[in-house]
């Protein structure tokens, strides 16, 4: 068993101390994918943090232990999606410049590379189920089957999602370096 199945195992008998260790563990890399999800670091530190709230809730529900990092992935991406509908209620479409600006924190627009403002420019071109899917697959690794779990997607749906947003950005992101 590895270490964070003993971890979740723990958790699931009521130790408040492994579930802080698992919390310690997954925290960075589930707030990587909030903000590249949300493009906001406010609003990426409340999914976490709300996402950790249930799963703190309903680890007891967890019936594999070893399933804990995909399980926290669906959790966390259940909270974006209500929060990313959220934001399109309230605000509409967030422009590339608030996105650039949000993800850069206080770098001046102007003083971004010209590289990572076409890849920024390509991702916020993406739906945001088709963002996720990138994400998860490239920058995280995931394989399409994990991710069709962590969205609750059938696989073929996310394999073709994958292929027609990578597509998306290829041609964003040629059409920007062919100008």
């Amino acid at each position: 068993m590895t270490v964070q199945a003993q971890l979740v195992k723990q958790a699931k008998d009521g130790d408040k101390e492994a579930f802080a260790s698992l919390y310690t563990q997954l925290q960075g890399e589930l707030y990587r994918f909030a903000l590249y999800s949300l493009g906001n670091p406010a609003d990426a530190e409340d999914a976490v943090a709300e996402a950790f709230t249930q799963a703190y809730r309903g680890i007891g529900k967890l019936r594999e232990p070893a399933a804990f990092h995909s399980w926290m992935f669906q959790i966390l991406s259940a909270q974006c999606k209500r929060r990313i509908r959220g934001i399109i209620r309230e605000k509409g479409n967030t422009s590339f410049e608030e996105m650039a600006s949000q993800l850069m924190g206080d770098v001046r627009f102007e003083e971004l590379s010209a590289e990572r403002l076409t890849l920024l420019g390509a991702l916020n071109s993406l739906k945001p189920q088709e963002r996720m899917i990138v994400l998860l697959c490239v920058v995280y690794g995931y394989t399409e089957r994990q991710v069709a779990q962590i969205l609750r997607e059938p696989q073929g749906t996310v394999s073709s999602k994958r292929y027609r947003a990578l597509k998306k950005l290829r041609q964003r992101i040629e059409g920007r370096n062919a100008q």
